[in-house]
């Protein structure tokens, strides 16, 4: 009893084929990969950018530590970490602290 011929032949291309060999639909899909690239990129831009932004329209006085940190976060990330530290500190507190005054 046999169920299935031995041998499969496909005469046709599936119909999608065109499409995807197509000079104008490989533009399509180049362009919105790099789309969504570009987008990914200045999310991750704008979340790095974040403590600087936070340090100058709170006026603290290390803003310009804070972009410092931040920029050398590129390079290496636990600048960036400490960057975030610098922020979220309030710095009146520590300097009592330090000196033992409350």
């Amino acid at each position: 009893m046999k169920i299935h011929p031995t041998e499969l032949l496909y005469e046709q291309t599936p119909s999608v084929m065109r499409l995807l060999e197509s000079v104008g639909f490989m533009w399509f899909i180049t362009i919105v990969t790099i789309a969504i690239f570009s987008w990914v990129l200045l999310k991750l831009w704008h979340l790095h950018s974040l403590p600087k932004y936070l340090a100058k329209e709170k006026g603290m006085r290390q803003a310009k530590l804070v972009f410092w940190l931040c920029m050398l976060g590129l390079a290496w990330k636990p600048l960036w970490v400490l960057a975030v530290i610098a922020i979220v500190t309030d710095w009146d507190r520590v300097q009592e602290w330090i000196r033992g005054t409350r």
